[in-house]
């Protein structure tokens, strides 16, 4: 593909405003870099320019999109499609009363989705693994973090990486990788700890010899794990290798998690419910993005992360869906984006850079991914019968895109 040019777009979104400046806070509505009635080239994949249809130069090649929305791809930032097994039942036990927290010392929970998991083919695996890609690509995310988690012995993380790996060329979609060994302990280790040490021992090494993945992740609760000697050991040896950090923190409680994020220089902490003011703080001078999941406040009824006293703070906020199969079953990242202005108490250009370009520089990914300025790659989203950003975001995400693009490419013929 070489040279391709985007017409009559009725709204483009392109968001270059903070893309330019690398900035992912202080987002007003002029950085949504809103150009009405646009064009837009296309130059081997990348955003080569653009400008209003009164200036638009001629082109050999062009697509009349005849007055259609078009928006930046999304980006989530915080997934876990790689699992096997079926707990649509703890939705109704929670239904009844019970508590993720109720659920787990049952059985359920992680431990039951690990068990399923561990019992799966890696064939069985990479089909299931990739058709839920599939399911965030026709809903617009064109960029997707996926985690492991459901292993949780060195021998099944490592098989789960591997899928995870073996599914990058079969999507179109930027997919980045990260371990979550840490999510729960396994019932063969008798301690937090001596858990925390053996994967450190023997996971952490081949993930950065084998390049299998790109961050680390751990669940930081009670009940689960929480900061120690181990941990901080743990999180040296990853960053020593290379690998980035990531955190769930503070979801269920204050379990020093945002306070344990800004003390690894994590690259995010999610979740973040129950968050000290001293842990927000601590985040935003450490540049920590906090990445709010609307979706499981929803799921399971607890708290919305309310997101004012981290904009407040200088902290830079992103939305993601936590898609994951016993708390988040939810694909559909614009459902979520509305829920988190409503919910999470964010502005329609905060909302709009947490699902592009704010999670992109959390992954790493802010020189060409989550706007649409000169150079970054074309990851485009099309709302036929959507003229303006606003109705956008008042359909709470029920018009799914009419196109979406991957570098300049249709990218749902492949769903």
């Amino acid at each position: 593909m070489e040279m391709i040019q985007f017409e009559n777009i009725g709204q483009l979104v392109t968001l270059a405003p903070l893309a330019t400046e690398k900035r992912t806070t202080s987002i007003t509505y002029a950085d949504l870099g809103i150009v009405k009635n646009a064009w837009m080239r296309v130059h081997e994949g990348c955003v080569h320019s653009y400008g209003e249809m009164q200036h638009c130069p001629y082109a050999e090649e062009t697509l009349d999109l005849k007055g259609a929305l078009v928006l930046p791809g999304f980006v989530d930032a915080h997934t876990h499609p790689i699992f096997a097994g079926d707990r649509s039942s703890e939705f109704v036990q929670r239904l009844s009363g019970l508590t993720y927290e109720d659920i787990a010392k049952q059985g359920g929970g992680i431990s039951s989705s690990m068990r399923a998991t561990r019992a799966t083919s890696r064939e069985d695996l990479e089909a299931l693994t990739l058709m839920r890609l599939q399911q965030f690509l026709r809903y617009g995310t064109t960029t997707v973090e996926v985690k492991s988690g459901y292993g949780l012995s060195a021998p099944s993380e490592k098989l789960h990486l591997e899928v995870l790996q073996a599914l990058k060329p079969k999507t179109p979609q930027e997919v980045v990788i990260t371990c979550m060994a840490l999510h729960a302990c396994p019932p063969e280790f008798s301690s937090m700890d001596s858990y925390v040490t053996a994967m450190k021992e023997t996971l952490l090494p081949l993930i950065a010899q084998e390049k299998l993945a790109s961050y680390v992740d751990v669940f930081l609760e009670l009940g689960y794990f929480t900061p120690s000697e181990a941990m901080d050991q743990f999180m040296a040896q990853a960053k020593a290798l290379g690998l980035g950090i990531r955190v769930h923190a503070d979801e269920f409680t204050e379990s020093a998690g945002a306070l344990s994020a800004a003390r690894w220089h994590a690259a995010s902490a999610d979740h973040l419910q129950h968050s000290s003011r001293e842990g927000i703080a601590a985040m935003a001078q450490a540049g920590v993005t906090a990445i709010l999941l609307p979706g499981t406040s929803l799921y399971t009824a607890i708290p919305f992360t309310d997101a004012r006293p981290f904009v407040e703070a200088g902290c830079a906020v992103a939305i993601a869906s936590d898609y994951n199969p016993g708390s988040c079953r939810i694909y559909n990242l614009a459902l979520l984006a509305t829920l988190a202005g409503i919910h999470c108490h964010l502005s329609l250009p905060q909302i709009l850079a947490a699902i592009t370009y704010v999670p992109s520089v959390s992954l790493g990914l802010g020189t060409k991914k989550g706007a649409l300025a000169p150079n970054f790659d074309a990851d485009f989203v099309v709302y036929n019968s959507i003229s303006t950003v606003e109705e956008w975001l008042a359909t709470c995400g029920m018009q799914v895109p009419d196109s979406v693009f991957i570098k300049g490419s249709s990218a749902l013929k492949t769903v």
